[in-house]
């Protein structure tokens, strides 16, 4: 329960230490590759069992490119076929390289250098080759009646298109046994935000999504995931209608928002409106974090404990429990925890949390204007504006912006209102606001603004040093007002290393937006006081570098107590089989539909490349599905086969698609393309997809690097 930055790539290195040392996820590795080989052999068997049924002779079948041994002199250690076996005319096998898989026909072959060959071994006994190359293949009575080449423009349109129905009915099939199995999913709703996103603006935290567009959520199979892809395909930077229920509102409600870039940094290109996963009040498997007072908790925090009271506060949501959290964060926390023994029985205990105090390093930044204001705010009933800068609080100077919105807090718990001094249009004027205790502290943005939800606006800043606190590790280390801070890094101790290696020895530049100073002291907050942190500033055109340490607050304390919770989950099952095809053939053609949507958004350059995945990423993201059960595996592998009919389809020489474009031409003009043309076009389908390749499993190598 983090109060600032969401901490993606530490939770990520987390679950990758955890991934490795549990036994079960060799089995979901073990899935993984069983269902990906699944995918790659439904399609190649559509081309295969049409080809044979045409008459066609197959030479291979394969599972993975049997392209060339692995060697150290010449000595073959990993041959080029892992395992093949020759059963009647065609060698069946499993190839060296495991980016898909194809059939060797007579006759053809996507690799352009091979094709005057095939020609040639298609042609019948004693016929001249010759005329068959500068002709363009018009006589089939010529060649080998086998030949695919010998085949109708019909025929081979069906062996083409085969693998795309095949992968296309199986997915249906795999979506169908997860659906009539029963999958657990994270429902679209909205748990914590990106402070000053769109979420944060239109005052989502807690919402229910039930419609977005025309797309109705309520009572269909409907994920989080889903509802990313409907903004990001839809949302395009406008207005999009979402139908909501707002936490702890019977009624439902319409909005519009405009989804935005720039909101998520690990795809700064992608339109998102900033929500995050709602959470069940359930102690996660990390259970209490070090460094934390819950940490010291007596009874401790178990894993699955279920939190049903907190200082006298039922608990039901995820909601509720940071509300109380956030309203009695100066005062001890009372637990009362329900657990289900060994046993099966189930017990309640109490435990209790002291209170968490703030880790601060006594400096502040430069104050902006406000840039964003939440909904129905104490904000928006003062009167405050966009463009309006906050000069005084209570007639003193504005002080650390970075604890600004706990000062805030810490007056709305007694019920204070706050005299603001404003300048607005070049004028001073006074306001008066009357916080209130936020139900949840909003996460750091990637862009350089402080959500302050006591008062639901959002300030931007600058990395210049505005303050220095007397008597703070900031005054006693050099800082200065006036340095800006160029980076950061955590200098951690050995055992600290052990509990979070992502940021061991991790320099974050804040000025090229790998992270931001506010997320520096919202991952502090992850750590005991004491933690040594080393700046890089500027001061007068010089650089300097600076170690600092964070403190414990006496003033402010954090929401946060470092207790971990679980995601929220729903359950969907379908009650028949009839439903559950019904089902699985509206995911195929919804899973089918984005990947168009995803390739226009590509080729009109609203999105990067830098988001495509390539095998590492499938087979990441494949087995992390696999470890969540056989069914969630089995909706990926639906997702996977989508994405492989749609874009094998795609006319691009070398794909099916390119094929059947050939094909329709020779169909329209009773010619085919002359071996010329079609050798050409192949050479430049062939290096496209062999560049396209290398790119993304580039991609993956980056993205993949991180975990560890």
């Amino acid at each position: 329960m983090g109060e600032t930055g969401d901490g993606e790539v530490d939770h990520c290195v987390i679950l990758a230490d955890n991934f490795w040392a549990n036994p079960a996820s060799y089995w979901a590795i073990l899935q993984m590759v069983m269902g990906l080989g699944a995918v790659i052999f439904v399609h190649e068997l559509g081309h295969f069992l049409v080809a044979k049924m045409c008459g066609v002779k197959c030479d291979k079948f394969y599972v993975g490119f049997d392209a060339f041994d692995i060697k150290i002199g010449d000595r073959v250690i990993i041959p080029k076929s892992l395992l093949k076996y020759q059963w009647g005319e065609t060698e069946y096998g499993i190839g060296i390289m495991p980016f898909g898989g194809y059939v060797k026909m007579l006759g053809q072959d996507d690799n352009p250098a091979n094709m005057e060959e095939e020609i040639k071994r298609s042609m019948a006994d004693g016929e001249d080759v010759s005329e068959a190359l500068s002709a363009g293949l018009i006589d089939r009575e010529k060649m080998d009646p086998r030949s695919y080449l010998a085949k109708s423009v019909v025929q081979r349109m069906m062996i083409i298109s085969a693998g795309v129905i095949f992968n296309l009915v199986f997915a249906v099939l795999f979506a169908a046994l997860a659906f009539k199995a029963g999958v657990d999913y994270q429902p679209p709703s909205v748990g914590t935000v990106i402070g000053g996103g769109p979420a944060w603006e239109n005052n989502l935290v807690g919402a229910d999504i039930k419609r977005i567009g025309t797309q109705q959520v309520e009572g269909n199979y409907f994920t989080q995931a889903d509802m990313s892809n409907e903004i990001i395909f839809n949302g395009d930077e406008s207005p999009l209608e979402f139908e909501v229920q707002r936490y702890n509102q019977s009624e439902t409600s319409i909005v519009q928002i405009t989804p935005r870039k720039g909101v998520l940094r690990a795809a700064p290109d992608l339109p998102f409106i900033g929500s995050g996963f709602r959470l069940e009040p359930i102690i996660g498997e990390q259970g209490a974090i070090k460094g934390n007072t819950a940490f010291d908790a007596q009874p401790a925090f178990e894993p699955k404990d279920r939190i049903v009271e907190l200082n006298g506060t039922k608990i039901e949501t995820d909601i509720d429990l940071r509300h109380v959290l956030m309203r009695d964060a100066d005062k001890v926390a009372q637990f009362v925890l329900q657990r289900v023994t060994e046993d099966g029985e189930t017990t309640q205990i109490t435990t209790d949390v002291k209170p968490n105090p703030f880790r601060r390093f006594g400096f502040g930044l430069t104050w902006g204007s406000i840039t964003a204001i939440q909904q129905e705010s104490p904000a928006v009933a003062a009167g405050l504006k966009v463009g309006d800068e906050i000069l005084k609080v209570d007639g003193q100077t504005r002080g650390d912006l970075l604890v600004f919105n706990n000062q805030l807090t810490k007056a709305a718990r007694s019920n204070k209102t706050i005299e603001l001094t404003i300048k607005r249009d070049g004028q001073d004027q006074t306001i008066t606001v009357q916080p209130v205790v936020p139900n949840v502290i909003s996460n750091a943005p990637p862009f350089q603004v402080v959500p302050v939800d006591a008062l639901g606006i959002a300030i931007a800043y600058t990395n210049v040093i505005e303050m220095i606190e007397p008597g703070t590790p900031a005054e006693t280390s050099g800082l200065t007002v006036g340095d800006e801070i160029k980076t950061f890094e955590f200098l951690l101790t050995e055992e600290q290393k052990k509990d979070d290696p992502a940021l061991d020895g991790e320099v974050v530049d804040v000025v090229n937006g790998d992270a931001n100073v506010v997320e520096l002291v919202g991952r502090a907050q992850t750590f005991a006081p004491g933690t040594k942190v080393r700046l890089k500033v500027v001061r007068q055109m010089e650089e300097k570098s600076i170690e600092l340490e964070s403190f414990a607050s006496k003033q402010y304390y954090s929401q946060m107590r470092g207790i971990s919770l679980t995601v929220k989950e729903d359950h969907y099952q379908a009650a028949t089989w009839e439903n559950a095809f019904a089902v699985g053939a509206r995911q195929v053609k919804n899973d089918g539909t984005r990947v168009l949507k995803f390739l226009k958004t590509l080729l009109v350059g609203k999105v990067s490349p830098k988001n495509l995945g390539g095998p590492g990423t499938i087979a990441v993201v494949a087995t992390s599905e696999a470890s969540q059960g056989t069914s969630r595996l089995l909706l990926f592998l639906t997702l996977l086969s989508a994405n492989l009919a749609v874009v094998n389809f795609l006319p691009i020489p070398v794909l099916d698609g390119g094929h059947m474009v050939f094909l329709a031409y020779e169909g329209l003009f009773r010619r085919p393309v002359t071996p010329r043309i079609q050798n050409l076009l192949m050479l430049f389908g062939f290096v496209f997809i062999i560049g396209l390749m290398l790119f993304v499993v580039a991609m993956d190598i980056g993205r993949i690097s991180k975990l560890f």
